[in-house]
């Protein structure tokens, strides 16, 4: 016999007795799927209504919107603080990340507006008071989008042309800061904290 076919049946004859000397396990519960029922209820609790879970769900998420749109302002001021910093004589390698930063700057600020728009949308359902913050911030963002779009990347043809792309940038970045203080105060009109919740 070939040691192949030795090995194929002592592993044949071994499979038997291998199993039979495993300890049986008690079988495991099958956890079972339950659909998404909006936040926990507190233990002890009287289960909630169904208007209250829905208010629940609602200021759940506002408060996702929140945190979404404050990122996305965030992010937009960050990248016009980098384009801002490539004021200067123009290379090859400012172009390039100048382009990048413009274009993921006017990414972030249409993010942004979309989710205020989300949350809007949300605030006229349910929270009368955050809708002018809400109304003014999106007007904001519309026209620092606008002002945006005025600009040429690199902004770097000719010094007077470097100056005013720089005073717009600046323009831009301060109205950034006015729309995340009108999010602020949507926010706590709707009773959400504006802070991210971190690791």
């Amino acid at each position: 016999m070939s040691n192949v076919k030795w090995f194929a049946a002592a592993a044949l004859l071994a499979s038997p007795l291998a199993v039979a000397q495993t300890p049986e396990r008690p079988q495991q519960p099958t956890a079972t799927a339950q659909p998404d029922a909006g936040p926990p209820e507190a233990p002890g609790a009287a289960p909630l209504t169904p208007r209250e879970k829905a208010a629940a769900q609602a200021s759940e998420q506002a408060k996702k919107d929140v945190d979404v749109a404050g990122i996305h302002l965030e992010v937009a001021r960050l990248y016009l603080a980098g384009l801002y910093g490539l004021a200067g004589p123009s290379s090859t390698w400012d172009r390039e990340h100048g382009v990048a930063l413009f274009t993921q700057a006017q990414n972030a600020l249409t993010d942004a507006d979309r989710q205020l728009a989300e949350l809007q949308g949300l605030a006229q359902r349910n929270w009368p008071d955050a809708r002018d913050p809400l109304s003014r911030a999106r007007a904001t963002m519309v026209r620092v989008q606008t002002q945006l779009r005025s600009l040429s990347v690199p902004l770097r043809t000719g010094g007077g042309q470097v100056q005013a792309g720089q005073s717009v940038i600046r323009e831009v970045y301060k109205s950034l800061d006015s729309s995340r203080d009108e999010l602020n105060s949507a926010a706590k009109a709707m009773g959400v904290d504006p802070k991210l919740r971190t690791p």
